[in-house]
């Protein structure tokens, strides 16, 4: 090998080392840790997420998908109460993007399950007024006709027959009943099972 070959080699290895060999260590920020819960959460591994999320809460406080994430972890583990906390403190944390309308949904779903009907009934709304068809991005089998059934739900739950009807009718135009009656407020519960079945 001649000098000058030896001297590229010299330099290439140079050049290797500088630019790949001596690079600051870099830490992992919020958004990585969220993304990588998110995954998990895709995975359906709910509490293997949930360190994840609570370690981008420890970074930034103020990044809402922490506190979502937090949120659809302790939903998706059957945790109502925890998840509709996780849920208030995400929302004050971020008041326009996707991640709000999230956050809304999720505070929907958990409020109903908690049987506090017009907290569920006025999320649900919050979140259809934002995104009419609203898809939930990490999870696509949960979508804007859950969220009318979760509106209609409420209504039923809080004694609101007539507006529950409404809701259920946005479901199925065709669908009518005498809510004025025990029999039509049966029917009615009934329908709504149906569409829960179906969607």
């Amino acid at each position: 090998m001649n000098h000058s070959n030896q001297v590229l080699l010299w330099g290439a290895g140079l050049l290797w080392a500088l630019t790949f060999g001596c690079r600051e260590r870099i830490e992992p920020e919020s958004p990585d840790y969220v993304e990588h819960g998110w995954e998990l959460m895709a995975e359906q591994d709910y509490q293997g997420a949930i360190p994840h999320f609570l370690e981008g809460t420890d970074l930034d406080p103020t990044f809402a998908d922490s506190w979502n994430g937090l949120g659809w972890a302790y939903a998706k583990l059957g945790s109502a109460d925890t998840s509709a906390d996780y849920f208030i403190i995400g929302i004050a944390k971020d008041d326009t993007s996707v991640v709000r309308t999230e956050i809304l949904a999720g505070l929907a779903f958990s409020k109903l399950a908690l049987g506090e009907f017009e907290d569920a009934i006025t999320n649900g709304k919050a979140t259809l007024d934002r995104t009419p068809n609203w898809i939930f991005k990490h999870d696509t089998n949960i979508y804007f006709d859950h969220l009318t059934l979760v509106v209609a739900t409420g209504y039923y739950g809080w004694g609101k027959f007539d507006s529950s009807l409404v809701w259920v009718q946005q479901y199925d135009s065709t669908y009518d009943t005498d809510v004025t009656t025990l029999q039509g407020r049966y029917d009615l519960a009934a329908k709504l099972e149906e569409i829960l079945q179906s969607i």
